[in-house]
């Protein structure tokens, strides 16, 4: 019995032990949270827009160089953009054969052609204040035998991803896909290519490797023959590329503008007013989806929102591009709608007797444009250019409709403003702005007009988004781009040290 009683008493001091477990976890709850920063050190604070500081800019040169090629760089007054202070002392530019004057100047530099040599392309880099100011455009002139032509391109600046809708790598349509890296890193991209019975099986479109400040060129030929009506998705699983999709073709040379990426609804804007002895206009829809998906277009004019005759919807395969033909004879200043259960993206390319232009889904304006008026008379022949405006309307049950204003300011080479304006724009109608109305410019004025800053109004959450295009005519040919805002503002964390309490060394 002794032996027993031992026993037992040896094993009572665990079970009281078990019987101060919650009181121990307890006091080393207390013990943790004492040497815890406090809640309000701890809280990740909420982000906010900072002044962009370093910004790059690529314009390429059309892969096979038989182009004349006029580069247009603006410099908006940073002192008007959100986050400028108008001090470009601190601020350095770097652009190779061209030269940047103060912020605000407009400058055209006009190339030759560089015939059976590399594309030469015009690498611009920012930083400091005038970063945020910083855009740039080009015009090139296909030579007789190299599709002729005119093709204009809005820059590119690296990104992660990007669209294109509307390539082809037929005997008639010969497109090339570039990329370019920014100088500080290397990149690797994927490229995803998508026809009408879907997926096409592209070879060598995976793990390509583009060297730090160098350029791709990868004709679409050499990845898929034969293949028309092609969506381009160029994916980077590492680093960031500026790209471009250039065709070339006995109906024009066109850059194809990047489509916005996909959305539930986009609008396509500045698809109307092509004129020539063979007009015709193509809407393509683009499925980054597995699954099939109806699309709903709608045409958006100065007096509203109306059905296309005959395209009443769009059935778009599963990864694929559906291609509907669109009324003749569209009025200048038109926009497609497209309305779909799932995200889309989207282009219309336009075929008139002397050139081919593709219009693009656009992002909305969430800051200021550049339009440029002046592309250079060398490159372009004497350009025109054409801007359209278009408002989408949110809610297509709503009663009331919204508006939002439209603010424009041009300017001359030297940035200097030669006239202000505004236009009020209601959701759910496109119009044709015509820019020396809106300027109040004269004609002496209008000749001097190099570029047009267009801000949308800032009113809060109800306003309508709005979107824009430049239709660029010339003697040589026709060209469409989307407008982008200006890139004057990134949205990072705040900052804030945490607070970590001294602990006294182990005794």
């Amino acid at each position: 019995m002794s032996t027993l009683a031992a026993q037992a008493r040896r094993r009572t001091p665990p079970s009281r032990l078990l019987m101060l477990m919650p009181l121990l976890t307890v006091v080393a709850a207390l013990g943790l949270a004492a040497a815890r920063p406090p809640d309000s050190v701890l809280t990740t604070p909420p982000a906010r827009p900072v002044p962009v500081e370093a910004r790059t800019l690529t314009c390429f040169e059309l892969p096979d160089g038989a182009a004349r090629s006029t580069v247009a760089v603006g410099l908006a007054d940073v002192g008007e953009l959100p986050g400028g202070s108008g001090d470009s002392s601190r601020s350095t530019l770097d652009a190779p054969l061209l030269d940047l004057n103060s912020p605000g100047a407009w400058t055209t530099r006009t190339l030759s052609a560089q015939r059976g040599g590399r594309p030469r392309d015009v690498v611009i880099t920012a930083d400091g204040p005038a970063a945020a100011g910083l855009d740039a455009f080009s015009a090139d002139v296909a030579e007789p035998g190299g599709g002729n032509g005119l093709a204009v391109q809005h820059c590119a600046e690296p990104a992660r991803g990007w669209w294109f809708v509307g390539a082809a790598s037929t005997s008639t349509r010969s497109g090339a896909i570039v990329l370019h890296a920014p100088a500080e890193a290397e990149a690797v991209v994927d490229i995803v290519l998508r026809g009408p019975d879907g997926l096409l099986d592209a070879v060598g479109s995976q793990d390509i490797r583009v060297d730090a400040g160098s350029t791709v060129t990868l004709p679409l030929t050499d990845l898929v023959a034969g293949a028309d009506d092609v969506a381009v998705e160029v994916r980077t699983s590492q680093g960031r590329v500026a790209a471009a999709v250039a065709e070339t073709g006995p109906a024009g040379t066109e850059w194809l503008p990047a489509a916005r990426t996909p959305a539930q609804t986009l609008l396509v804007p500045g698809i109307g007013g092509a004129s020539g002895a063979r007009g015709e206009a193509v809407l393509l829809v683009a499925n980054p989806r597995e699954r099939s998906v109806v699309a709903r277009p709608t045409l958006v004019t100065e007096t509203g929102r109306t059905t296309l005759s005959g395209v009443e919807s769009v059935q778009v395969p599963g990864a694929g591009v559906a291609a509907v033909d669109l009324p003749p004879d569209l009025a200048a200043g038109s926009t497609i709608e497209l309305r779909a259960d799932a995200p889309l993206t989207a282009s219309v390319r336009s075929v008139t007797g002397s050139d081919v232009a593709t219009a693009a889904g656009a992002m909305a304006l969430d800051g200021p444009a550049v339009v440029p008026v002046d592309l250079g008379a060398d490159a372009a022949v004497s350009p025109a250019t054409a801007l359209t405006v278009s408002a989408l309307l949110v809610d297509p049950e709503a009663q009331t409709v919204r508006s939002r204003a439209v603010v424009f300011r041009g300017a001359d080479a030297d940035g200097a403003t030669l006239g202000t304006g505004s236009l009020e724009l209601d959701a759910g109608t496109s119009r044709a702005v015509d820019l020396d109305e809106v300027l109040g410019l004269s004609d002496g004025a209008a000749a001097d007009l190099d570029y047009v800053v267009v801000r949308p109004s800032a009113r809060g959450a109800e306003t309508a988004p709005v979107v824009g295009s430049l239709s660029v005519t010339s003697s040589r040919g026709l060209s469409v781009l989307p407008l982008r805002s200006l890139v004057t503002t990134l949205t990072g964390p705040v900052l804030v040290p945490q607070v970590v309490p001294h602990s006294p060394p182990a005794s």
